[in-house]
């Protein structure tokens, strides 16, 4: 399986030269790097089992890819593309991964265990405890400003909020529609997280501090 792709500018030239695509191999422990002008695959790097998503440091130079059947990050350096150093243990089923604008934070949500693990980025080593959120983290994302981490907890309908200056909880959980993965940040910096209603509709739910509101129900989905 084939489960994301980030593009990236790199090398001396990277004004010049067409964005690179880091794309995940789920089901052959690598990522493949295609270049996006000729559509061509440059290389394939091997990380560890099972890697799902990828976030890239603000300066383009590095590469972080979950592992989620090893429970590992590997560090990949986009100037040579090799991979940086050992795998960094993490929890259990690593999948979202974020990276704080500033490069510093390397943010970890571990799926099985419930938790989200803190990465240097300039040692490549775990900070602190892990930070236990709600069930089954998936997905997260990091404020355009840097000072928050937003969760969505796909099995408890609920947004854990993480103050990256203490990486500790902000508040309770807050609660939103059933099952919630997806999480985007409009251009003002607003929180926008998808669930999924009983009903089948497709809510989005708009964050404001750590309150939640619902803003839009799009359509219904209807299986095929």
């Amino acid at each position: 399986m084939i489960y994301l792709i980030v593009l990236v500018s790199v090398g001396a030239k990277a004004a010049d030269a067409a964005p690179v695509a880091y794309v995940t191999n789920s089901g052959s422990a690598n990522v493949s790097v295609v270049d996006t002008a000729t559509k061509a695959v440059l290389t394939t790097i091997s990380v560890g089992l099972t890697p799902e998503q990828i976030a890239i440091t603000p300066n383009g130079a590095r590469v972080y890819v979950t592992n989620s059947g090893s429970n590992t990050v590997s560090v990949i350096d986009t100037a040579t593309n090799a991979v940086v150093g050992s795998p960094i243990s993490v929890g259990s089923n690593p999948v979202g991964i974020a990276i704080t604008p500033n490069g510093a934070r390397v943010y970890v949500a571990n799926f099985v265990d419930n938790t989200v693990s803190v990465i240097d980025t300039a040692t490549n080593a775990v900070v602190g405890s892990p930070i236990s959120v709600g069930q089954r983290p998936d997905f997260l994302a990091a404020s355009p400003d840097g000072a928050s981490v937003y969760v969505p907890n796909q099995g408890s309908n609920t947004v854990s909020v993480i103050a990256t200056a203490t990486n500790s909880l902000v508040g309770s959980p807050i609660s939103v529609g059933t099952a919630p993965t997806g999480i985007a940040f409009s251009p003002a910096g607003i929180p926008i997280i998808p669930t999924l209603s009983d009903s089948g509709l497709l809510l989005l739910f708009v964050a404001v501090a750590t309150t939640l509101t619902l803003r839009i129900a799009r359509r219904s989905i209807v299986s095929q």
